[in-house]
């Protein structure tokens, strides 16, 4: 396969079949390409749509509703509807699902960004297909600013918080055109866009549907994904075995192209916010370990801490005559770092009371210097 790690969003129209209720045999073919994905060695995290389809389902097979229910009311009816679907077509596979809820402040925190990149990760490893949907029940239409509003978006920041290489955002048609194509028969398709410039913007169109993003989101969420080093694609899921055939580099849909390259990325955004108010000095035996080896640092490695910095800063790591040898994110502030220093990773939680990780810095975080 091209691509290793993998976000793949499945609209509403595409998982309703643009019925008004979940699609069992579509989710089944979305979730047969997740498996095989995973059987060639790729990690793939879907970021799912449809709680509010499923919740407006279940009041209406139920009777009318004495009132016309709120977003926030269809989703939280809905989620559980939608989670026990993907949890049983998953687990014909024997494969485990882990429903996560986010919210744009859950990103925009430091912590709380940390605590879900750590938990994303750890879900990954342990070899669960992770299945994240906006909070809607908590996502108060009143007050934006906490608000993702669209799975689309949703997707690119959660390309960008576990490293992806590629996002692919599927829906009922097969990708951006150069006009709505369900009202100009002769709408061409648009197969690449190396930049989101007026133009594009302005072939966008709106939202169809009962989901809520339309092409406008999905190129918002383009430049989200692209500026942090991820492919992104936007193509229909009907197609058979689309992500299949992503993945492996098939041209399908409408391809955007990653400003730079992922790791480049990650490299320059660990170096441009480096603290200056604290570095930690490790022993000859880590400081070899992370030069010839690509190892992450962990805490019995660490011989000293200069100054004082929090959990999530970019940091320095030097020698102990002062070379620097990398820089990461750490998963430990100073404070906690001073208790855990020369320990084993097992005795974090002991000294600690709690862990966020086995490592002080993951390699995925580190750059070498």
């Amino acid at each position: 396969m091209r691509y290793r790690r993998i976000v793949a969003k499945f609209g509403t129209s595409l998982l309703t079949a643009g019925s008004d209720r979940l699609d069992l045999e579509a989710m089944s073919r979305l979730v047969g390409q997740v498996v095989r994905l995973r059987e060639a060695g790729c990690r793939v995290v879907c970021v799912s749509s449809g709680a509010r389809a499923a919740g407006r389902h279940e009041l209406g097979r139920r009777g009318a509703a004495s009132h016309a229910p709120s977003r926030q009311a269809l989703a939280s009816i809905g989620q559980h509807r939608l989670m026990a679907t993907w949890g049983m077509l998953f687990d014909s596979y024997d494969i485990v699902v882990a429903q996560v809820l986010l919210t744009r402040r859950d990103l925009s925190d430091r912590l709380a960004y940390l605590n879900a990149r750590n938990t994303l990760r750890d879900l990954i490893e342990a070899g669960t297909v992770p299945i994240i949907n906006e909070n809607d029940a908590v996502a108060l239409d009143e007050v934006l600013a906490t608000r993702i509003g669209e799975n689309d978006t949703l997707s690119a920041l959660v390309a960008n918080l576990i490293d992806a290489d590629l996002l692919v955002m599927l829906t009922d048609v097969e990708g951006l055109y150069d006009s709505d194509p369900h009202e100009n028969a002769s709408a061409n398709l648009i197969k690449r866009i190396d930049r989101i410039d007026a133009a594009i913007e302005g072939a966008a169109g709106g939202s169809r549907g009962h989901g809520t993003g339309g092409m406008v989101t999905k190129l918002n969420a383009a430049r989200i994904a692209t500026q942090g080093g991820v492919d992104v694609v936007i193509a229909s899921g009907k197609q058979p075995n689309v992500l299949l055939e992503i993945a492996g580099g098939a041209e399908f849909g409408t391809f955007l192209p990653a400003g730079g390259d992922r790791l480049e990325s990650r490299k320059r955004w660990i170096l441009g916010n480096i603290s200056r108010a604290g570095h930690i000095v490790v022993d000859a035996g880590a400081a070899a370990a992370l030069r010839a080896q690509g190892r992450s640092l962990l805490p019995a490695g660490v011989a000293g801490i200069t100054g004082v910095f929090e959990r999530g800063d970019s940091v320095e790591v030097r020698d102990a005559s002062g070379a620097r040898v990398a820089a990461g994110q750490v998963n430990y502030g100073s404070a906690e770092l001073d208790r855990i220093r020369g320990l084993r990773s097992d005795r974090i939680a002991e000294t600690l009371g709690y862990a966020y990780g086995d490592e002080i810095i993951h390699r995925d975080n580190l750059v070498l210097l």
